[in-house]
């Protein structure tokens, strides 16, 4: 029998997590920050869910507290492997330590890991991504849960995300009077195509990153950096390297990326470079160029 989150809290150890980079910082967007008690701006942690649990998580002594405070009960390596703790960080810091751009990302900003989290939901959240933000995504996304899918907890947010099916079934309308704008056409069609079981996602785990991503930009509106974000974030593909304009910026600064290149041949010049830690290095590289660009 796995071991269960237990509802009065169960202590992960890991010697480091940048929490709110982690799982607030453009990978997922359904995670909530909780503050300090009086309305403290100190932030305290984060309650999201995944799957069909309520999680509490908080930064502990040596690792994270994690509670399960409604829903189904939630199994610890389910959420070790969600939370990427088992991901070796120190063996990349120790291997690009001279890289212009990631050697000083990776020491800066201890314990930013990558997500694993459900494909469906995943592609969801970047299908609402395009033109848009990330308070707009949260709040599209919630939209979309909080009414299409089942209620697991007291809280506004306190939803299991909706399955394909019941997305189809609302269609593109929906969609739209959830101001999803014109990606609900393209939300529409991608849960058309997986409840029909004539695209299945968990089939691109199996796939090299090259076949998973074409297969991914077969469905209609779906983008390579749209791809590459689902493939990086929910379906372990290490290839994958996601390029936005912060991205793009860093690949320049640091890596003599021509401002006439195309963004297929950015990823290309970083999968190059990184390997199967591409996904990782467009993580950091995305982070330090955007905290930086705040200072």
């Amino acid at each position: 029998m796995t071991e269960q989150i237990s509802t009065e809290g169960t202590f992960l150890p890991v010697t480091e997590i940048d929490l709110a980079g982690t799982i607030d910082g453009g990978q997922s967007f359904r995670w909530h920050a909780i503050e300090g008690d009086g309305g403290s701006p100190d932030l305290v942690g984060y309650r999201g869910v995944v799957g069909r649990s309520v999680l509490d998580v908080r930064v502990a002594g040596g690792g994270l507290s994690v509670m399960v405070v409604s829903g189904e009960p939630a199994d610890v390596d389910a959420i070790r492997s969600y939370l990427g703790l088992e991901d070796d960080l120190v063996g990349l810091r120790t291997k690009y330590a001279n890289d212009p751009g990631l050697g000083p990302a990776l020491y800066d900003y201890l314990g930013l890991r990558l997500l694993n989290q459900d494909p469906w939901e995943c592609l969801c959240g970047f299908i609402c991504s395009a033109t848009s933000n990330i308070p707009r995504i949260k709040l599209n996304m919630g939209a979309l849960a909080s009414n299409y899918g089942e209620r697991i907890g007291p809280e506004p947010d306190d939803f299991a995300f909706p399955g394909p099916e019941a997305v189809a079934a609302a269609g593109e309308q929906a969609a739209r009077d959830l101001a999803w704008g014109f990606r609900a056409r393209y939300l529409e069609g991608a849960a058309i195509a997986v409840a029909s079981g004539k695209f299945v996602l968990e089939q691109l785990l199996d796939m090299s990153y090259e076949e998973a991503r074409d297969a991914l930009v077969t469905l209609d509106g779906i983008g390579p950096k749209i791809a590459d974000c689902v493939l990086a974030f929910s379906l372990q593909k290490g290839g994958a390297f996601p390029v936005d304009r912060w991205v793009r910026r860093a690949m320049e600064q640091w890596y003599g990326a021509s401002e006439k290149m195309s963004n297929d041949a950015i990823g290309q010049m970083a999968r190059d470079r990184f390997g199967e830690d591409a996904a990782y290095a467009q993580q950091y590289l995305f982070h330090r160029q955007r905290l930086e660009a705040r200072d």
